[in-house]
């Protein structure tokens, strides 16, 4: 190691603090409230949103695993299956209060600008697109909930994620999925 090394690694740290320290604060006007995130986070884990009887017989021979896919999103259910190495299947929810009174030709519009097409008779609105080969991935909204969901089935045979879709749908149910807006304080302003 170099002697300089440890003065130079100091000087850069140096300029770059008072780099930091000499930016203008903001003085700015106070925007109002800060606006209340939806709680995808208080949905409720894979379990309770696709219980064993409808993992069963949606995805029979199928391992679940759970994970998080952001922290705005709600749990990204992903399936697995021992004897079909080559398929995988996902399913994720995002629940929004504005998709309850929103135009399901508005919902659809981005996936149809994608190339997908719309899937009548599934959901409140439902469309699906092949992103890649042997990849289908179909979005839904719920009738009976503001929650939009998705599922990717990768390998196999992909129309299988219209019949996942559907079960999903069914089994979403408002007294499992409520996705509050939990009121904030308003902002007080610059103290």
């Amino acid at each position: 190691m170099r002697a300089g090394g440890g003065r130079a690694a100091l000087l850069v740290t140096l300029a770059l603090g008072l780099g930091c320290r000499s930016r203008p604060t903001e003085t700015g006007t106070d925007a109002g409230p800060a606006r209340a995130p939806v709680a995808n986070a208080t949905l409720p884990a894979c379990e309770a949103l696709l219980p064993t009887d409808v993992r069963e017989s949606m995805l029979p021979g199928f391992t679940m695993k759970e994970e998080r896919a952001c922290p705005s999103c709600g749990p990204l259910c992903t399936f697995r299956s021992a004897s079909e190495k080559d398929v995988t299947v996902s399913v994720t929810w995002d629940c929004q209060p504005h998709y309850a009174q929103a135009d399901t030709h508005a919902l659809l519009l981005p996936s149809l600008n994608m190339g997908g097409e719309e899937i009548p008779a599934l959901g409140r609105a439902a469309a699906r697109r092949a992103p890649a080969q042997g990849m289908l991935q179909v979005m839904a909204w719920d009738d009976d909930t503001p929650c939009a969901l998705v599922v990717t089935w990768l390998g196999g045979d992909p129309e299988q994620a219209l019949d996942v879709t559907r079960l999903a749908l069914t089994s979403t149910r408002p007294e499992t999925v409520h996705p509050t807006v939990v009121p904030t304080e308003p902002d007080a302003g610059t103290p």
